[in-house]
């Protein structure tokens, strides 16, 4: 009796989906986000799926730099990183791993990329040396400190300082920085190396979480 328990159960597991005694599919960090702020990002990410029905949510985390931002700007500040697969065009299966920030409206998807990795080819793309040329930046010392951050205090000091100097710019400034960056001649890189450069602007402090692990900067441009 309890084998032909077992195969009907195997049966249903095929039609439904699930039975009762099996494993269900636990998402990391599932706890730690607010069902509201999982409810508008799903809501955001299946209006664009190719198949909503397959999209499988695989963790969620708020970042700590969320309480630092909103306490620095006085009004909400959610940032939350959600990995999930779907279906790519070609049928298969897609993982991937994104950065929300959650304001006043809805839902934006800020950061689609490995920061640390994009972060390094920005530093060292030419075209990017380049626009910040016209800045007190050498470039050349930030690309020498960025493979030593996580052992040399100093290395790690002063790329922190160029990320959470970004914002002390003027207005006009950092708009001629932002049309440099739009027509640098690495077309491929343009809405990366945007990205990077609009969150260090109104966001160091994920910036610094996100290289860095940690939201410790104390320096000259705090």
């Amino acid at each position: 009796m309890m084998l032909r328990e077992m195969m009907a159960c195997l049966i249903v597991l095929g039609f439904l989906g699930g039975c009762s005694g099996t494993e269900n599919h636990e998402v990391v960090g599932e706890k730690s986000v607010e069902k509201v702020y999982q409810d508008a990002i799903r809501d955001d990410i299946l209006k664009s799926t190719k198949d909503p029905k397959e999209y499988q949510p695989l963790s969620w985390k708020l970042l700590k730099s969320s309480e630092v931002v909103t306490k620095r700007l006085g009004k909400r500040a959610v940032f939350i990183v959600h990995a999930y697969k779907e279906k790519n065009i070609y049928g298969g299966v897609i993982q991937r791993e994104n950065i929300y920030f959650i304001g006043d409206s809805k839902p934006s998807l800020i950061i689609d990329f490995d920061m640390k990795q994009v972060f390094e080819e920005f530093l060292f793309s030419q075209s990017m040396r380049d626009v910040f040329s016209q800045t007190t930046w050498n470039f050349e010392t930030l690309q020498a400190a960025y493979p030593k951050r996580s052992s040399d205090p100093v290395a790690k000091e002063s790329v922190k300082d160029f990320i959470y100097a970004i914002k002390h710019y003027s207005k006009a400034d950092q708009e001629v920085l932002m049309h440099s960056i739009t027509n640098a001649n690495n077309p491929m890189f343009i809405a990366k190396n945007m990205a990077i450069f609009l969150n260090m602007r109104s966001f160091p402090e994920l910036m610094e979480e996100l290289l860095f692990d940690e939201i410790t900067y104390k320096g000259k441009y705090k």
